[in-house]
């Protein structure tokens, strides 16, 4: 199936990131992110406590673990989802996809080799570039 500006299939939501979804794919992660992020200072507390006074906590043994575990899940994906939201903005401003960005590369070292310098032909700079994922 041909999709317009197609970036990458995504396991997350089942289906592919293109033109049409792409801004609803950057907002879900940015979501998802602060959900994370409240996870981790709310139950931050808790965790000290799980971790540092197990023999005074109020907690029992199966609470403990359910707050660190939470806790630390919680923690992984925010890590990995400022990464992966770090690189697609990076995409955004560029105005690349996924696949396209695996092919500059490429095309950045054929030019590097003969002392070119390669520049994106669709990148109409950073605002506009963000103004066509998400609108004026």
């Amino acid at each position: 199936r041909c999709i317009l500006n197609m970036a990458h299939h995504c396991p997350w939501i089942n289906n592919c990131v293109g033109f049409n979804n792409y801004r609803y794919f950057c907002l879900f992660m940015l979501y998802l992110a602060l959900c994370c992020l409240f996870v981790v200072f709310v139950f931050f507390n808790g965790f000290i406590e799980t971790i540092s006074f197990r023999r005074k906590s109020h907690y029992t043994f199966a609470e403990r673990q359910c707050v660190s575990l939470c806790w630390i899940i919680a923690l992984c994906i925010f890590i990995a989802l400022c990464l992966l939201g770090g690189f697609h903005t990076y995409l955004i401003l560029t105005n690349q996809t996924t696949i396209e960005f695996h092919g500059g590369l490429s095309n950045k070292h054929r030019a590097r080799r003969r002392g070119q310098l390669y520049r994106n032909p669709y990148d109409l700079g950073r605002r506009r570039n963000f103004q066509q994922v998400f609108g004026p």
